[in-house]
């Protein structure tokens, strides 16, 4: 019996197309990174930034990971064919996780500040 469906061709366009769009999902999420930066320097810089700032910088960083992370479950595999997208898309999580670590982890207080720099610097005091 005879599979009416040429399979191997069938499957070959759909990974072709899946490639494709991956490929534009992942430029477009990864372009988000800018965005951000610029949200942060507005908003966050401040010596005091406003709590709703904060959450909402949180809360989107926090979505960005997990799209990336769906991401990654398709790039990160041995086989998967564009090598240089699966960079992209293990740096751009890293850099997410970055800036979710420095903007929402507990502060480094001055006093912490002085002796790192004193540590690393020593003939500048």
């Amino acid at each position: 019996m005879e599979i009416a469906v040429p399979i191997p061709s069938v499957i070959d366009r759909l990974q072709k197309r899946l490639l494709l769009q991956t490929a534009e999902m992942v430029e477009e999420w990864a372009g988000l990174v800018p965005e951000l930066t610029r949200y942060e320097d507005e908003h966050l810089l401040d010596a005091k930034p406003s709590d709703e700032a904060l959450a909402a910088h949180r809360k989107t960083v926090e979505r960005c990971l997990a799209f990336g992370r769906l991401l990654a479950m398709v790039t990160d595999k041995p086989d998967f064919p564009d090598h240089h997208l699966a960079e992209v898309v293990s740096a751009t999580l890293e850099t997410l996780a970055d800036k979710l670590s420095m903007w929402h982890s507990p502060r480094m207080t001055r006093q912490e500040s002085d002796r790192i720099l004193a540590v690393c610097f020593p003939d500048e005091s």
